[in-house]
C-alpha cells in the first residue's frame, strides 16, 4: 500500500506542473508585439523599426536614448521594409497592397509630415537596393519593361527622375553603388542558390560578368571597400559554406578572408568603411562578431542573448549600430550597440500582452541520421515538466523555402501550443539553408523523395519519445511547408492524424504554370522541369494522389498570393472533397503569401486550434 501511495505521489509531481501552469487565450498570444528591422538615423538620435501594434506592420521611430515611440506610416496593407537615408532625415519605405507583392517605393520624412511615392505603378514590382553614399540617389530593380525580367535603375531623389542603368533578360537585383555613383553591382539569379555578378558602368549601361563559375554559387554583397576597387561579400564560390570574401573588381579574383564550416547569415559594413559586422549561423543560432574592416581583428563585444541577431546598420560616423534581438523566449526588440564602449542598450520594450514570460519554453536541438545516413536536425519544444507517459499530442511544423531554415526564434504560436499541452517539433530536413551548399542541394528535383523520408524518420523518432503520444501527430506548414503537409498525408498516410496546409503547392505542374512569371525559372531549377521531369512531378504531386489522404485536412489561403496561387489550394480542397475526405478551407480576400493582418491571423489560427484540438485531443 505504501509503495502504491508513493508511486501516485511521484506521478502527481510529474503531471501537476503542466496542468497548473497559467493559461492565456490564443488572442493574447497573437497580440504579443515586436519591434523588428531597426535602423538608425544618420545622426544616431532616432531608431526606426517595424511594428504591428495597429494590426499591420508600420514604420515607427523611437529616440535612441529610449522613450515614447511615434508611428510614421499608416499604409492600409502594411510595410515590407524601411531604410533611413545616410545623410538626411528621411527614409525609403517599401509597401505593397493586400499582400500582392507589387512593391512600391515611398520617400517618408523623419517627422512623418511628408510621404511621397517614388514609384506608383501597381502592375510593376520594385525591389529596393539602397541609397547612394551622399543620399542623393537610390538604386533598385523592377520588372517594368517585362513582367518576366528585372532591370536595374538609379533614381535622383530630389527630381524623382529614374533611369535604367542595366538591362538584361534575367532576374536582376541592384546590390551596391560605388561612392562616386559610377559603378553599380548587379546580381542575376538563375536559381535561388545560383547567382552571377555584373559590374555595371552607370553612364553607358554596359555590364561586365565578374563571376564566371561552374556549379552553384551565391554572392551576397556587403559593400565596396574604401577605395571602391574591391567588394566585400559572403559567398560559397567553389566551396561548401558561405564565408567572407573579397573580390577585386578589375580581375574578378575572389580571395576568402575566412574558412569556416558554418554559413554566414550576412554582413554589414559601416559608412566610414572601418567596421565590419558579421553574423554566423551555428545550428540556426546567430552569432555576432565585429571586426576591423582592414585588419579583420575582432572588436570587443558585450554578452548577447543566445538566439537571433538582426543587423540594423551603423550611424554615419560608424560608432553606433542598431540590432534586432530575438530569442525563443523573448520577442524581438531594438537594441543599440555602442561599439567604442562595448555597451548594449535595449531601446524598445514590446508588449507581451500580459503573458508571464516565465511560461515560455526553450527548445532542445536534436540531431539524428536519416534513412540514408544524412544528418538532419530538429528543435523540440515541450511543456515544462512534461509527463513521460506518452500523452502529449505533437505538431510537426515544416518550414517553407525549401531553402529556408527553422531557427530558434520567438513564436507566439509555438508557445501557445506548448502552454496547452502540445509538443512542437520544427525540423531542418535536407534542402534547408544554413548547413552548406551540398546539404542544400540534397532535395533538388527527384531527390525530393529523400526530404519526405526525413520527415518520416523524425516522426518515427517522435513516436518513441516518452512524452509524445504516437497516435496523435499533426503536420503543419506554409508554402513549401504546405506542400510537405500534403505530400506526407499522401505518401505516408498512416503517420499523421491531421494536417494543416497554408498556401502550399498541390501540383507542381499547375504551380509552375501559374506562379508569378519571373519566379517560374527559379522554381523549375529547384523542383524540376514540367517536360523533362514530367513523370517525377506527377508521382510526387499530392493533388494527383488525393485518394490516399486519410487524415482530416485544413487549408488556408490568401487570394492575392503571387507565389503559390489560390488555384493550388482550391485544387487540393476539391480533390479531397471529391474523394470523400474531410477538409476545411479558409480563404482570405485581402491576404497574399501569408496571413499578415491581425484580425485575419486571429481568425485563421483560432480555426487551426479548433481543428487540431478536435482531431488530436
Amino acid at each position: 500500500m505504501f509503495a502504491k501511495r508513493w508511486f501516485i505521489a511521484i506521478l502527481s509531481l510529474l503531471v501537476l506542473p503542466v496542468q497548473a501552469q497559467k493559461q492565456y487565450p490564443l488572442r493574447q498570444y497573437l497580440s504579443i508585439r515586436a519591434a523588428s528591422a531597426p535602423n538608425l538615423s544618420p545622426d544616431g538620435k532616432q531608431v526606426a523599426f517595424l511594428s504591428a501594434v495597429t494590426g499591420t506592420l508600420q514604420v515607427w521611430k523611437v529616440p535612441a536614448t529610449g522613450g515614447w515611440a511615434e508611428q510614421l506610416t499608416f499604409f492600409s496593407s502594411g510595410v515590407a521594409s524601411s531604410l533611413w537615408s545616410p545623410v538626411n532625415n528621411e527614409m525609403i519605405v517599401v509597401a505593397d497592397t493586400d499582400g500582392n507583392e507589387q512593391f512600391q517605393l515611398f520617400l517618408v520624412s523623419g517627422d512623418a509630415k511628408s510621404i511621397v511615392p517614388l514609384t506608383n505603378d501597381p502592375k510593376v514590382r520594385h525591389t529596393f537596393g539602397g541609397w547612394s553614399k551622399d543620399g542623393k540617389q537610390v538604386y533598385y530593380s523592377s520588372n517594368k519593361r517585362n513582367p518576366r525580367y528585372f532591370d536595374c535603375y538609379v533614381m535622383d531623389v530630389e527630381t524623382r527622375q529614374a533611369r535604367m542603368v542595366f538591362q538584361k533578360d534575367g532576374i536582376l537585383d541592384a546590390n551596391a553603388l560605388s561612392t562616386d555613383g559610377k559603378t553599380l553591382i548587379a546580381s542575376e539569379a538563375t536559381s535561388n542558390v545560383n547567382h552571377n555578378l555584373y559590374v555595371v558602368d552607370t553612364a553607358t549601361g554596359q555590364g561586365r560578368l565578374a563571376t564566371s563559375h561552374t556549379g552553384d554559387a551565391v554572392y551576397n554583397i556587403i559593400g565596396f571597400t574604401d577605395d571602391d576597387k574591391s567588394l566585400l561579400m559572403v559567398t560559397d564560390h567553389n566551396r561548401n559554406f558561405q564565408n567572407l570574401a573579397k573580390m577585386d573588381l578589375e580581375s574578378g579574383k575572389i580571395t576568402f578572408l575566412q574558412d569556416e564550416n558554418h554559413d554566414l547569415l550576412g554582413g554589414e559594413l559601416s559608412h566610414d568603411k572601418k567596421t565590419l559586422a558579421l553574423l554566423t549561423n551555428r545550428d540556426g543560432y546567430g552569432e555576432l562578431s565585429l571586426l576591423d574592416a582592414k585588419t579583420l581583428r575582432p572588436k570587443r563585444l558585450p554578452d548577447l542573448p543566445k538566439g537571433s541577431i538582426g543587423l540594423g546598420g551603423f550611424t554615419t560616423d560608424g560608432k553606433v549600430m542598431a540590432l534586432g534581438v530575438n530569442t525563443p523566449t523573448k520577442n524581438t526588440d531594438a537594441w543599440i550597440l555602442d561599439i567604442a564602449k562595448g555597451k548594449l542598450k535595449q531601446v524598445t520594450f514590446s508588449s507581451l500582452a500580459g503573458i508571464d514570460p516565465e511560461t515560455f519554453v526553450e527548445p532542445t536541438l536534436i540531431k539524428m541520421k536519416s534513412a540514408d545516413d544524412v544528418e538532419i536536425s530538429t528543435f523540440l519544444y515541450l511543456p515544462k515538466n512534461a509527463p513521460q507517459d506518452h500523452s502529449l499530442p505533437m505538431i510537426m511544423v515544416v518550414h517553407g523555402g525549401p531553402e529556408g531554415q527553422e531557427r530558434p526564434l520567438f513564436s507566439s504560436l509555438y508557445q501557445y501550443f506548448v502552454s496547452r499541452g502540445y509538443a512542437v517539433m520544427t525540423p531542418n530536413i535536407r534542402g534547408s539553408a544554413g548547413y552548406g551548399k551540398e546539404f542544400l542541394a540534397l532535395d533538388n528535383g527527384p531527390k525530393r523523395w529523400g526530404a519526405l523520408k526525413d520527415l518520416q524518420v523524425l516522426a518515427d523518432w517522435a513516436k518513441k519519445h516518452p512524452a509524445i503520444n504516437p497516435q496523435k501527430l499533426a503536420v503543419f506548414g506554409g508554402s513549401y511547408g504546405g506542400f510537405a503537409v500534403l505530400a506526407m498525408l499522401v505518401h505516408y498516410p498512416n503517420t499523421f492524424s491531421a494536417g494543416v496546409d497554408m498556401f502550399g503547392i498541390a501540383d507542381f505542374k499547375s504551380f509552375l504554370a501559374n506562379t508569378a512569371p519571373f519566379r517560374r525559372p527559379l522554381r523549375m531549377a529547384e523542383y524540376g522541369d514540367p517536360v523533362k521531369d514530367s513523370e517525377f512531378l506527377d508521382a510526387i504531386s499530392p493533388a494527383r494522389h488525393a485518394e490516399n489522404i486519410k487524415a482530416p485536412l485544413m487549408v488556408i489561403q490568401g487570394v492575392n498570393d503571387p507565389r503559390v496561387p489560390e488555384s493550388e489550394s482550391a485544387l487540393i480542397v476539391k480533390k479531397v472533397k471529391d474523394k470523400g475526405g474531410v477538409v476545411e478551407y479558409m480563404l482570405f480576400p485581402d491576404e497574399g503569401h501569408g496571413i499578415a493582418k491581425l484580425p485575419n491571423r486571429i481568425k485563421a489560427y483560432e480555426g487551426v486550434v479548433a481543428f487540431l484540438n478536435r482531431y488530436l485531443k
